[in-house]
């Protein structure tokens, strides 16, 4: 692909070190060495939002997980990566967070809910080059990401998308107090499908 897309420096910073948290630093070289981006070995990005880690690198890390441990492997350490990646952002925008808290006092549950994840879909699109919006139904809350770092240049049978799956559960548990919600990615674009769907049941 020749467009160019990126992810904040700080997001690609934290799925190395949630890597390195379930790998140890020898697993995370032999993983970075796999994923052909050996010059991140021991040089991890900067503790900054400059958007200046590339898709490609979200896509290939996640790739070559997926080929050392399996499907399942690389579903765990990517939630857990994703649940990272949304605490970090909370750390990081507290003015912005708190504001979000206030505007979703108000309210059913559903209604806060819906509130949080229009809320985090914005901060995505303005802090990362990743594209999503937030649908719904009568059942579910649709997290829709048009331009997606997880599946950048990568064709696969079953969804790949299990970043923003830990994303999102540390989201809805953050705007529900603590609540757990079933979340299922259900279309992907490394499947061919012209965009992702994770799927949220409503309470």
């Amino acid at each position: 692909m020749s467009e160019q897309y990126f992810y904040p420096n700080r997001w690609g910073r934290v799925v190395l070190t949630s890597a390195e948290e379930i790998l140890g630093e020898k697993g995370v070289a032999a993983l970075l060495n796999l994923a052909g981006l050996p010059h991140l070995i021991g040089n991890y990005p900067p503790d900054n939002m400059e958007k200046a880690f590339p898709f490609e690198y979200v896509s290939k890390i996640q790739q070559a997980f997926w080929e050392m441990y399996g499907g399942r492997g690389a579903q765990v350490f990517a939630t857990r990566a994703g649940e990272q990646s949304f605490a970090d952002g909370l750390s990081q925008f507290g003015k912005v967070a708190q504001a979000a808290q206030m505007a979703m006092r108000v309210g059913s549950l559903e209604r806060r809910i819906k509130i949080g994840l229009e809320f985090f879909a914005k901060f995505f699109n303005a802090v990362s080059d990743q594209k999503v919006r937030v649908e719904e139904d009568e059942t579910h809350w649709k997290w829709v990401i048009e331009r997606c770092p997880m599946c950048w240049g990568r064709t696969a049978d079953e969804p790949v998308c299990h970043l923003g799956v830990g994303v999102l559960k540390a989201a809805t548990a953050w705007a529900s107090e603590g609540q757990r919600f079933r979340i299922k990615p259900v279309q992907c674009k490394a499947m061919g499908a012209e965009e992702g769907v994770i799927l949220i049941d409503k309470p």
